[in-house]
Protein backbone atom coordinates (compact mmCIF):
# COMPACT_ATOMS: atom_id res chain seq x y z
CA UNK A 1 0.00 0.00 0.00
CA UNK A 2 1.52 3.69 -0.77
CA UNK A 3 2.03 6.21 1.53
CA UNK A 4 -0.42 8.63 -0.53
CA UNK A 5 -3.16 5.90 -0.09
CA UNK A 6 -2.17 5.37 3.59
CA UNK A 7 -2.71 9.53 4.06
CA UNK A 8 -6.15 8.98 2.41
CA UNK A 9 -7.57 6.19 4.29
CA UNK A 10 -6.22 7.81 7.68
CA UNK A 11 -7.95 11.08 6.63
CA UNK A 12 -11.40 9.44 5.83
CA UNK A 13 -11.26 7.39 9.53
CA UNK A 14 -10.38 10.74 11.32
CA UNK A 15 -13.42 12.67 9.54
CA UNK A 16 -15.53 9.40 10.22
CA UNK A 17 -15.02 9.13 13.96
CA UNK A 18 -15.21 13.44 14.14
CA UNK A 19 -18.75 13.11 12.31
CA UNK A 20 -19.67 9.68 15.00
CA UNK A 21 -18.32 12.29 18.01
CA UNK A 22 -19.79 15.52 16.94
CA UNK A 23 -23.51 13.65 16.74
CA UNK A 24 -22.87 12.04 20.08
CA UNK A 25 -21.82 14.95 21.90
CA UNK A 26 -25.26 17.30 20.25
CA UNK A 27 -27.00 14.01 21.19
CA UNK A 28 -26.00 14.59 24.83
CA UNK A 29 -26.28 17.53 25.17
CA UNK A 30 -29.94 17.66 24.11
CA UNK A 31 -30.20 15.03 26.34
CA UNK A 32 -29.22 16.94 29.11
CA UNK A 33 -31.56 20.05 29.07
CA UNK A 34 -34.74 17.97 28.51
CA UNK A 35 -37.43 15.93 30.43
CA UNK A 36 -38.33 13.14 27.28
CA UNK A 37 -35.65 10.35 27.94
CA UNK A 38 -36.85 7.83 25.51
CA UNK A 39 -37.03 10.62 22.82
CA UNK A 40 -33.77 12.40 23.06
CA UNK A 41 -32.00 8.96 23.93
CA UNK A 42 -32.87 6.94 21.18
CA UNK A 43 -31.51 9.73 19.07
CA UNK A 44 -28.31 7.48 20.19
CA UNK A 45 -29.68 4.99 17.78
CA UNK A 46 -28.26 7.25 14.66
CA UNK A 47 -24.63 7.15 16.34
CA UNK A 48 -25.29 3.47 16.66
CA UNK A 49 -25.82 2.84 13.03
CA UNK A 50 -23.60 4.68 11.85
CA UNK A 51 -20.95 3.42 13.66
CA UNK A 52 -21.13 1.02 11.20
CA UNK A 53 -18.73 3.12 9.11
CA UNK A 54 -16.47 3.55 11.27
CA UNK A 55 -13.09 1.58 11.21
CA UNK A 56 -12.40 -1.80 13.39
CA UNK A 57 -14.26 -4.79 14.13
CA UNK A 58 -15.76 -3.66 17.88
CA UNK A 59 -16.39 0.04 16.60
CA UNK A 60 -19.85 -0.74 17.18
CA UNK A 61 -20.24 -2.37 20.44
CA UNK A 62 -17.81 0.97 21.60
CA UNK A 63 -20.01 3.14 20.41
CA UNK A 64 -22.76 1.69 22.44
CA UNK A 65 -21.23 1.09 24.92
CA UNK A 66 -20.48 5.15 25.07
CA UNK A 67 -24.18 6.10 24.40
CA UNK A 68 -24.80 3.41 27.16
CA UNK A 69 -22.94 5.28 29.63
CA UNK A 70 -24.21 8.68 28.06
CA UNK A 71 -27.71 7.84 29.00
CA UNK A 72 -26.88 6.62 32.21
CA UNK A 73 -24.79 9.80 33.33
CA UNK A 74 -27.84 12.27 31.83
CA UNK A 75 -30.54 9.99 33.74
CA UNK A 76 -29.00 10.44 37.10
CA UNK A 77 -28.39 13.92 36.25
CA UNK A 78 -32.08 14.23 35.65
CA UNK A 79 -34.20 16.11 38.23
CA UNK A 80 -37.13 13.44 37.68
CA UNK A 81 -34.97 10.48 38.06
CA UNK A 82 -32.59 11.60 40.77
CA UNK A 83 -35.33 13.37 43.07
CA UNK A 84 -38.67 10.99 42.74
CA UNK A 85 -38.21 8.28 40.00
CA UNK A 86 -41.83 7.18 39.67
CA UNK A 87 -42.23 4.02 37.22
CA UNK A 88 -42.67 5.90 34.04
CA UNK A 89 -39.35 7.63 34.77
CA UNK A 90 -37.51 4.17 35.36
CA UNK A 91 -39.75 2.31 31.95
CA UNK A 92 -38.04 5.40 29.79
CA UNK A 93 -34.89 5.22 31.42
CA UNK A 94 -34.72 0.98 30.25
CA UNK A 95 -36.84 1.56 27.41
CA UNK A 96 -33.93 3.96 26.16
CA UNK A 97 -30.80 1.57 26.99
CA UNK A 98 -33.16 -1.29 25.23
CA UNK A 99 -33.07 0.99 21.89
CA UNK A 100 -29.80 1.23 21.67
CA UNK A 101 -28.70 -2.81 22.01
CA UNK A 102 -31.51 -3.25 19.79
CA UNK A 103 -29.82 -1.21 17.32
CA UNK A 104 -26.64 -2.60 18.29
CA UNK A 105 -28.14 -6.12 17.41
CA UNK A 106 -29.62 -4.75 14.11
CA UNK A 107 -26.28 -3.58 13.02
CA UNK A 108 -24.43 -7.25 13.63
CA UNK A 109 -27.08 -8.72 11.80
CA UNK A 110 -26.75 -6.11 8.87
CA UNK A 111 -22.87 -6.91 8.71
CA UNK A 112 -23.45 -10.26 8.86
CA UNK A 113 -25.34 -10.18 6.27
CA UNK A 114 -22.89 -7.62 4.43
CA UNK A 115 -20.09 -10.36 4.79
CA UNK A 116 -22.61 -13.01 3.70
CA UNK A 117 -23.23 -10.97 0.40
CA UNK A 118 -19.36 -9.87 0.38
CA UNK A 119 -18.47 -14.02 0.25
CA UNK A 120 -20.96 -15.16 -2.24
CA UNK A 121 -20.21 -12.01 -4.39
CA UNK A 122 -16.13 -13.03 -4.18
CA UNK A 123 -17.39 -16.64 -4.68
CA UNK A 124 -19.14 -15.45 -7.59
CA UNK A 125 -16.21 -13.26 -8.84
CA UNK A 126 -13.87 -16.31 -8.45
CA UNK A 127 -16.56 -18.89 -10.34
CA UNK A 128 -16.43 -16.02 -12.94
CA UNK A 129 -13.03 -15.80 -13.46
CA UNK A 130 -12.64 -19.12 -14.02
CA UNK A 131 -15.25 -19.77 -16.00
CA UNK A 132 -13.57 -16.92 -18.24
CA UNK A 133 -10.76 -18.65 -18.25
CA UNK A 134 -12.29 -22.12 -18.74
CA UNK A 135 -13.97 -20.08 -21.76
CA UNK A 136 -10.14 -19.04 -23.06
CA UNK A 137 -8.80 -22.25 -22.50
CA UNK A 138 -12.24 -23.51 -25.12
CA UNK A 139 -11.39 -21.03 -27.58
CA UNK A 140 -7.55 -22.04 -27.58
CA UNK A 141 -9.01 -25.63 -28.24
CA UNK A 142 -11.25 -24.76 -30.62
CA UNK A 143 -8.80 -22.61 -32.44
CA UNK A 144 -6.07 -25.90 -32.38
CA UNK A 145 -8.75 -28.39 -33.86
CA UNK A 146 -9.55 -25.60 -36.48
CA UNK A 147 -5.80 -25.73 -37.28
CA UNK A 148 -6.17 -29.54 -36.37
CA UNK A 149 -9.00 -29.93 -39.31
CA UNK A 150 -7.09 -27.69 -41.56
CA UNK A 151 -4.12 -29.75 -41.49
CA UNK A 152 -6.24 -32.76 -42.29
CA UNK A 153 -8.08 -31.61 -45.15
CA UNK A 154 -4.67 -30.78 -46.75
CA UNK A 155 -3.22 -34.54 -45.77
CA UNK A 156 -5.92 -35.71 -47.07
CA UNK A 157 -5.71 -33.50 -50.15
CA UNK A 158 -2.14 -34.47 -50.17
CA UNK A 159 -3.02 -37.85 -49.97
CA UNK A 160 -5.95 -38.05 -52.76
CA UNK A 161 -2.59 -37.08 -55.27
CA UNK A 162 -0.78 -39.36 -53.74
CA UNK A 163 -3.30 -42.21 -54.52
CA UNK A 164 -3.98 -40.18 -58.18
CA UNK A 165 -0.17 -40.91 -58.59
CA UNK A 166 0.07 -44.71 -57.29
CA UNK A 167 -3.26 -45.43 -60.04
CA UNK A 168 -1.27 -44.00 -62.59
CA UNK A 169 1.92 -45.55 -61.60
CA UNK A 170 -0.17 -48.94 -61.63
CA UNK A 171 -1.28 -47.69 -64.90
CA UNK A 172 2.17 -47.91 -66.17
CA UNK A 173 3.35 -50.78 -64.47
CA UNK A 174 0.61 -52.80 -65.71
CA UNK A 175 1.55 -52.15 -68.69
CA UNK A 176 4.66 -50.00 -69.97
CA UNK A 177 6.94 -51.90 -67.76
CA UNK A 178 5.43 -55.21 -68.35
CA UNK A 179 5.58 -54.58 -72.17
CA UNK A 180 9.57 -55.18 -72.62
CA UNK A 181 9.47 -58.01 -70.16
CA UNK A 182 6.89 -59.70 -72.75
CA UNK A 183 9.05 -58.69 -75.55
CA UNK A 184 12.23 -60.27 -73.66
CA UNK A 185 10.55 -63.65 -72.73
CA UNK A 186 9.50 -63.80 -76.36
CA UNK A 187 12.34 -63.32 -78.02
CA UNK A 188 13.57 -65.52 -75.50
CA UNK A 189 11.27 -68.38 -75.89
CA UNK A 190 11.81 -67.78 -80.33
CA UNK A 191 16.00 -68.22 -79.49
CA UNK A 192 15.63 -71.13 -77.25
CA UNK A 193 13.31 -72.85 -80.31
CA UNK A 194 14.98 -72.07 -83.15
CA UNK A 195 19.22 -72.12 -81.76
CA UNK A 196 19.00 -73.62 -78.53
CA UNK A 197 21.09 -76.95 -79.74
CA UNK A 198 23.81 -74.26 -81.96
CA UNK A 199 24.76 -73.08 -78.43
CA UNK A 200 27.34 -74.55 -76.38
CA UNK A 201 26.86 -75.49 -72.49
CA UNK A 202 27.97 -71.85 -71.25
CA UNK A 203 25.75 -70.49 -73.71
CA UNK A 204 22.62 -72.14 -72.83
CA UNK A 205 22.97 -71.83 -68.77
CA UNK A 206 23.39 -68.10 -69.96
CA UNK A 207 19.80 -68.18 -71.82
CA UNK A 208 18.51 -70.13 -68.96
CA UNK A 209 18.91 -67.61 -66.87
CA UNK A 210 17.80 -64.96 -68.95
CA UNK A 211 14.15 -66.67 -69.38
CA UNK A 212 13.96 -67.44 -65.09
CA UNK A 213 15.13 -63.51 -64.29
CA UNK A 214 12.64 -62.61 -67.22
CA UNK A 215 9.66 -64.55 -65.04
CA UNK A 216 10.80 -63.39 -61.68
CA UNK A 217 10.25 -60.19 -62.71
CA UNK A 218 7.12 -60.34 -64.47
CA UNK A 219 5.63 -62.53 -61.49
CA UNK A 220 7.39 -59.58 -59.04
CA UNK A 221 5.63 -56.91 -60.65
CA UNK A 222 2.28 -58.37 -60.90
CA UNK A 223 2.40 -59.39 -57.26
CA UNK A 224 3.65 -55.48 -56.82
CA UNK A 225 0.57 -54.50 -59.08
CA UNK A 226 -1.83 -56.93 -56.76
CA UNK A 227 -0.47 -55.15 -53.76
CA UNK A 228 -1.65 -51.73 -54.76
CA UNK A 229 -4.92 -52.69 -55.84
CA UNK A 230 -5.50 -54.18 -51.97
CA UNK A 231 -8.18 -51.64 -50.66
CA UNK A 232 -9.48 -50.79 -53.57
CA UNK A 233 -13.45 -50.65 -54.68
CA UNK A 234 -13.57 -52.68 -51.75
CA UNK A 235 -16.99 -53.45 -49.84
CA UNK A 236 -17.16 -55.23 -46.16
CA UNK A 237 -19.72 -57.80 -45.24
CA UNK A 238 -19.90 -60.43 -42.00
CA UNK A 239 -17.44 -63.12 -42.67
CA UNK A 240 -17.69 -66.42 -41.55
CA UNK A 241 -13.81 -67.01 -40.66
CA UNK A 242 -14.70 -71.04 -39.90
CA UNK A 243 -16.18 -71.66 -43.47
CA UNK A 244 -13.71 -69.36 -45.00
CA UNK A 245 -10.74 -71.36 -43.63
CA UNK A 246 -12.70 -74.76 -44.28
CA UNK A 247 -12.10 -73.74 -47.50
CA UNK A 248 -8.65 -72.91 -47.93
CA UNK A 249 -7.92 -76.00 -46.36
CA UNK A 250 -9.40 -77.63 -49.07
CA UNK A 251 -8.43 -75.83 -51.35
CA UNK A 252 -5.13 -76.57 -49.91
CA UNK A 253 -5.74 -80.67 -49.53
CA UNK A 254 -3.46 -81.74 -51.75
CA UNK A 255 -0.45 -79.97 -50.75
CA UNK A 256 -1.41 -81.19 -46.99
CA UNK A 257 -1.32 -84.65 -48.02
CA UNK A 258 1.85 -84.15 -49.78
CA UNK A 259 3.84 -83.16 -46.67
CA UNK A 260 1.69 -85.29 -44.45
CA UNK A 261 0.24 -81.89 -42.73
CA UNK A 262 -2.56 -81.39 -39.92
CA UNK A 263 -4.35 -78.68 -39.91
CA UNK A 264 -6.37 -77.53 -36.55
CA UNK A 265 -8.86 -75.00 -36.02
CA UNK A 266 -10.32 -73.95 -32.57
CA UNK A 267 -13.72 -71.86 -32.78
CA UNK A 268 -13.37 -68.78 -35.03
CA UNK A 269 -15.80 -66.14 -34.67
CA UNK A 270 -17.58 -63.79 -37.57
CA UNK A 271 -16.39 -60.33 -38.60
CA UNK A 272 -16.87 -57.18 -40.69
CA UNK A 273 -14.45 -57.24 -43.54
CA UNK A 274 -14.10 -57.85 -47.13
CA UNK A 275 -14.47 -61.35 -47.76
CA UNK A 276 -11.62 -61.36 -50.55
CA UNK A 277 -8.78 -59.98 -48.39
CA UNK A 278 -9.98 -61.95 -45.54
CA UNK A 279 -9.24 -65.05 -47.74
CA UNK A 280 -6.22 -64.08 -48.79
CA UNK A 281 -4.79 -63.19 -45.76
CA UNK A 282 -5.50 -66.59 -43.54
CA UNK A 283 -4.45 -68.04 -47.02
CA UNK A 284 -0.98 -66.83 -46.76
CA UNK A 285 -0.50 -67.60 -43.26
CA UNK A 286 -1.34 -70.89 -43.49
CA UNK A 287 0.57 -71.24 -46.52
CA UNK A 288 3.77 -70.38 -45.13
CA UNK A 289 3.15 -72.80 -42.17
CA UNK A 290 3.24 -75.37 -44.93
CA UNK A 291 5.89 -73.85 -47.04
CA UNK A 292 8.57 -73.10 -44.03
CA UNK A 293 8.74 -76.73 -42.66
CA UNK A 294 11.59 -78.40 -41.04
CA UNK A 295 13.25 -81.15 -42.72
CA UNK A 296 11.85 -84.87 -41.36
CA UNK A 297 8.67 -82.79 -39.28
CA UNK A 298 5.12 -83.00 -40.42
CA UNK A 299 3.77 -79.57 -40.58
CA UNK A 300 1.01 -79.19 -37.79
CA UNK A 301 -0.99 -75.72 -38.29
CA UNK A 302 -3.28 -74.55 -35.44
CA UNK A 303 -5.62 -71.56 -35.94
CA UNK A 304 -7.79 -69.65 -32.92
CA UNK A 305 -9.19 -66.52 -31.95
CA UNK A 306 -10.48 -64.43 -28.83
CA UNK A 307 -12.18 -61.35 -28.94
CA UNK A 308 -12.73 -58.34 -26.48
CA UNK A 309 -15.18 -55.62 -26.42
CA UNK A 310 -13.62 -53.72 -29.84
CA UNK A 311 -11.23 -56.09 -31.63
CA UNK A 312 -11.20 -59.92 -32.23
CA UNK A 313 -7.48 -61.64 -32.46
CA UNK A 314 -6.91 -64.58 -34.40
CA UNK A 315 -3.72 -66.77 -34.16
CA UNK A 316 -1.79 -68.98 -36.73
CA UNK A 317 0.62 -71.09 -35.30
CA UNK A 318 2.73 -73.42 -37.34
CA UNK A 319 5.60 -75.79 -36.03
CA UNK A 320 8.12 -74.76 -38.76
CA UNK A 321 11.85 -73.46 -39.21
CA UNK A 322 10.81 -70.20 -37.19
CA UNK A 323 12.53 -66.70 -37.20
CA UNK A 324 15.51 -64.93 -35.76
CA UNK A 325 13.94 -61.76 -33.39
CA UNK A 326 16.50 -59.74 -35.48
CA UNK A 327 13.79 -60.52 -38.56
CA UNK A 328 10.18 -60.15 -36.96
CA UNK A 329 9.66 -56.39 -38.30
CA UNK A 330 11.44 -56.69 -41.22
CA UNK A 331 9.39 -59.51 -43.06
CA UNK A 332 5.82 -57.68 -42.95
CA UNK A 333 7.28 -55.18 -45.93
CA UNK A 334 7.51 -55.80 -49.39
CA UNK A 335 9.97 -57.70 -51.18
CA UNK A 336 11.87 -58.46 -47.72
CA UNK A 337 12.70 -62.19 -48.31
CA UNK A 338 14.33 -64.03 -45.45
CA UNK A 339 15.80 -67.33 -48.21
CA UNK A 340 16.75 -66.82 -51.59
CA UNK A 341 14.43 -68.32 -54.39
CA UNK A 342 16.02 -71.47 -54.92
CA UNK A 343 15.38 -72.54 -50.81
CA UNK A 344 11.58 -71.63 -51.32
CA UNK A 345 10.14 -69.93 -53.97
CA UNK A 346 7.80 -66.73 -53.54
CA UNK A 347 8.15 -63.08 -53.95
CA UNK A 348 8.85 -62.03 -50.70
CA UNK A 349 4.99 -60.41 -50.95
CA UNK A 350 3.08 -62.70 -48.49
CA UNK A 351 3.64 -61.16 -45.21
CA UNK A 352 3.14 -57.36 -47.01
CA UNK A 353 -0.30 -58.37 -48.02
CA UNK A 354 -1.31 -59.82 -44.68
CA UNK A 355 0.07 -56.24 -43.07
CA UNK A 356 -2.12 -54.10 -45.63
CA UNK A 357 -5.01 -56.07 -45.03
CA UNK A 358 -5.12 -56.35 -41.19
CA UNK A 359 -4.43 -52.30 -41.29
CA UNK A 360 -7.31 -52.03 -43.27
CA UNK A 361 -9.68 -53.99 -40.86
CA UNK A 362 -8.18 -51.23 -38.16
CA UNK A 363 -5.91 -53.76 -36.55
CA UNK A 364 -2.45 -55.16 -36.05
CA UNK A 365 -0.57 -58.07 -36.91
CA UNK A 366 3.03 -59.57 -34.98
CA UNK A 367 4.66 -62.92 -34.19
CA UNK A 368 6.08 -64.25 -31.77
CA UNK A 369 8.89 -67.37 -32.94
CA UNK A 370 11.47 -69.28 -31.68
CA UNK A 371 14.62 -70.56 -34.25
CA UNK A 372 13.44 -74.00 -35.15
CA UNK A 373 11.01 -74.77 -33.29
CA UNK A 374 7.68 -72.68 -34.95
CA UNK A 375 5.80 -69.21 -35.38
CA UNK A 376 2.75 -67.84 -34.07
CA UNK A 377 1.05 -65.15 -36.04
CA UNK A 378 -0.82 -62.79 -33.95
CA UNK A 379 -3.48 -59.99 -35.49
CA UNK A 380 -6.05 -57.83 -34.67
CA UNK A 381 -9.56 -57.13 -36.71
CA UNK A 382 -11.92 -54.07 -35.46
CA UNK A 383 -15.40 -55.16 -35.08
CA UNK A 384 -16.21 -51.45 -36.25
CA UNK A 385 -15.19 -50.74 -39.66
Amino acid sequence: MTTQRRVLIFMQNAVLIFMATLITSVVFIVDMNTDSTVAVASMYAIVILYSWLLPGKRATTYTAMICTALTIFSATQSPEMAVNPDELSKANFIISLVVIWICVVMVFIAKSGFSSLEGINKRLSESTIALREKVRALDEQQDQLSDQKLKLENLNADLIVKNRELERFTSIASHDLQEPLRTISNMTQLITRKYYDSFDDQGRKVLDYVATATNRMTVMIKGLLDFSRIGNKRETETVDCQELVRNIILDFDSTLKAVNASITIHPLPDVKGNSIELRLLFQNLISNGLKFRRADVAPSIELSAHSDSTHVEFCVKDNGIGIEETDHQKIFYIFQRLHSAEQYEGTGLGLAYCRKIVELHGGKIWLKSIKGVGTSFYFTLSKII
